[in-house]
């Protein structure tokens, strides 16, 4: 199998996303949408909330086979959202923009640092979709931002979203997804 990935693959590739975290790219999905998320499972707060809002969803996951550097769904779809591994990043964008359609792709907004990351985005359309918290994925402070790098989806290159906590300490609710 093709290493596709940037950089090592490590232990926090797999970081489950909170429920909190999905509720800000909803407003910009239309509803009655069909949305692809190929890093997650059924259980995953992505697919359960775009159902929720009334998207039909189709999820791929590694774990199934479903190599997002491999398949692609054969069904329509209209948007790309979810939160990629974090070892496989550029990989990840490269593949995105070549599929051509609107995406949205949790990042941690340090990468932009990354002098590969910012090269790549010199000639390519990017939104952000920023959080003000760095919110917690696993109920500890986060050390990092954690937002929205979209194609196609918002109405203008920058938009700030506020959040209510950063899913820490009394306000901490793990990802559906650790429940087996």
């Amino acid at each position: 199998m093709e290493n596709n990935f940037i950089g090592k693959k490590t232990k926090n590739d797999e970081r489950y996303t909170p429920a909190i975290l999905v509720k800000p790219i909803l407003e910009y999905i239309p509803k009655g949408s069909t949305v692809w998320c190929p890093f997650d499972l059924k259980n995953s707060e992505f697919v359960i909330a775009l159902k929720e809002h009334g998207c039909k969803v189709i999820y791929s996951h590694i774990s199934t086979g479903q190599d997002f550097f491999k398949y692609e769904p054969k069904e329509h779809y209209d948007y790309i959202v979810s939160n990629p591994p974090f070892s496989c990043k550029l990989s990840v964008l490269e593949k995105l923009y070549t599929l051509n359609k609107p995406f949205a792709m949790l990042l941690n907004l340090e990468c932009l640092n990354y002098q590969e990351i910012g090269n790549f985005f010199l000639d390519k359309n990017l939104e952000l979709l920023i959080v003000d918290k760095k919110v917690s994925f696993d109920g500890k402070t986060a050390s990092f931002n954690t937002s929205y790098f979209c194609n196609k989806m918002l109405p203008e290159k920058l938009r700030f979203v506020h959040l209510q906590h950063n899913n820490t300490n009394k306000n901490f609710v793990p990802s559906r997804m650790y429940i087996k």
